[in-house]
């Protein structure tokens, strides 16, 4: 789940709890990044409630860096830390690496 705004679908969500331990990154629900594309977004921006950080990704770079898999929630779209595809928003580092 998330929402639309300008351009972006946001997504805020707990790393102890949602982020992928394995590879380490954010996965995104497939079926949610279609919808949110259909509503105008390009990009997705995740905000770690317990840390503060957001992370942004381009859609396009999700597709082309990122790896679907399913691990008993539905399809879903990673885009590892270590692909350099996602970014810290507050510091403006490559640090992450996903929405389908």
């Amino acid at each position: 789940m998330g929402s639309v705004i300008d351009g972006k679908f946001c997504k805020r969500v707990r790393a102890s709890k949602h982020m992928l331990r394995e590879p380490r990154g954010w996965a995104l629900d497939s079926e949610s990044l279609v919808a949110a594309e259909r509503l105008g977004a390009r990009e997705a921006e995740i905000e770690d409630t317990e840390s503060g950080a957001i992370y942004t990704a381009s859609f396009e770079r999700i597709r082309s860096k990122g790896f679907r898999f399913d691990r008993g929630h539905g399809q879903q779209i990673c885009l590892p830390f270590s692909s350099g595809g996602v970014r810290r928003a507050e510091q403006l580092v490559l640090a992450l690496g996903g929405i389908a």
